[in-house]
């Protein structure tokens, strides 16, 4: 075989060794891809979130988690780079599972899901380091334009929750402050607990706490919230979607 005919078999054949060796050295598929654990106590959420992200070529799910205190357990095991976080969670709520993460992890980066606009969830979630927060009500693609967003070294915001931030930092003064803010994050684990049903010595048992100082809390958590009885905190817990009715 000649070399002009030669040259032009290995053009026509794409199997050939110089092909083969042009693919392996420039592939199509990206170098870097980007680790994402992503925790909801809703299987059908997981499934949407994990259908929407790996749909991007240099995305993929690394994990999944149905409450707070698995995210911690799976952040050990695979090391994600994003957590997509709900902050309505059994067992340890996303506000929670976020301060513990950036004490621990403070390199990964956190976005919030979230059905609540309401000022004491941005400002906690502000407070607390949170990369980003999305709305659940918000459109489909908000997900990945926060993930893309936090990967490049920025912050996303749902635009009804950055229209908050900006109302909170134009007048700050003229707001009163909801004292959910105020409660420290054992505090907001108690109130969840107490509000899913668990007995002061349950709660004691979960936090690794004695009995004695489940109370101290809860009687601290009354105070702060203006309420008189254990009926009442759980209905504080509905209403601000600490727990789902």
């Amino acid at each position: 075989m000649s070399g002009a005919t030669g040259a032009l078999a290995a053009l026509c054949h794409p199997q050939t060794q110089n092909e083969q060796l042009f693919r392996g050295s420039f592939s199509c598929y990206p170098t870097q891809v980007i680790s994402i654990l992503i925790a909801d106590d809703h299987g059908i959420v997981r499934e949407g979130l994990r259908t929407l992200i790996e749909a991007e070529p240099d995305f993929r799910v690394c994990a999944e988690a149905l409450d707070g205190q698995e995210v911690l357990e799976r952040v050990e095991q695979y090391e994600p780079e994003i957590v997509v976080l709900d902050i309505t969670m059994p067992k340890l709520g996303g506000l929670e599972t976020l301060e513990r993460l950036r004490v621990k992890h403070p390199d990964i980066k956190v976005i919030l899901l979230s059905v609540h606009s309401d000022p004491p969830f941005i400002e906690s979630a502000v407070s607390l380091g949170a990369d980003g927060y999305v709305l659940k009500n918000g459109k489909v693609g908000e997900v990945v334009s926060a993930i893309r967003a936090v990967t490049r070294g920025g912050s996303y915001f749902s635009p009804a929750v950055a229209r908050e931030i900006v109302e909170q930092l134009r007048s700050p003064n003229n707001q009163p402050k909801d004292p959910f803010t105020l409660l420290s994050s054992r505090e907001r684990e108690v109130l969840q607990l107490i509000a899913e049903g668990l007995a002061a010595k349950e709660v004691g048992t979960r936090l690794n706490i004695s009995h004695k100082t489940v109370e101290a809390h809860r009687t601290s958590l009354m105070r702060k919230l203006g309420v008189r009885k254990a009926t009442e905190l759980v209905r504080y817990a509905l209403r601000h979607g600490l727990i789902e009715p």
